[in-house]
């Protein structure tokens, strides 16, 4: 696998995608994809997921997972001032409620403008080419995001 993440260009707005052997690490690099956005300045070999926050969501689909997941975490960002770029957990087929679970954690650190200055805004994440896919041995999670 070449690249674990990346952003791209679509009219005004910024796309985001992220890339992982599993549905999981798929879901947190698109994280980090996020946070290059949120920051101009990041380096992720110097960060350290000191602080977390619990997530538990559902979906019947992958791509609407994927949303709320976004979702979620810019909420959870903006009120509790913290950059995420990682997420620990488990994304699993319930077929009983004929829905995907996602039980786990989002990690990050203190958001600093000193240190990671301004990026852009992200207001939210849209259903604009949002795609939940496994392409041979690699998941891919996008989507664009409101800037």
């Amino acid at each position: 696998m070449k690249k674990s993440f990346e952003t791209f260009e679509h009219k005004a707005d910024i796309g985001i995608r992220g890339y992982g052997k599993t549905l999981e690490e798929a879901f947190s690099n698109s994280l980090k994809a996020l946070a290059t956005l949120l920051t101009e300045n990041i380096n992720f070999s110097k960060l350290i997921p000191s602080l977390s926050s619990n997530i538990i969501l559902s979906a019947e689909e992958l791509d609407e997972l994927f949303i709320i997941f976004i979702n979620k975490t810019l909420s959870i960002s903006y009120i509790e001032n913290i950059l995420f770029f990682e997420f620990r957990g488990s994304i699993k087929w319930n077929s009983q409620k004929k829905e995907y679970n996602l039980n786990g954690k989002i990690m990050g650190e203190n958001f600093d403008p000193e240190k990671f200055g301004y990026g852009v805004e992200v207001k939210g994440a849209t259903f604009t080419m949002a795609k939940v896919e496994k392409k041979g041995d690699i998941w891919i999670a996008q989507c664009v995001v409101d800037v």
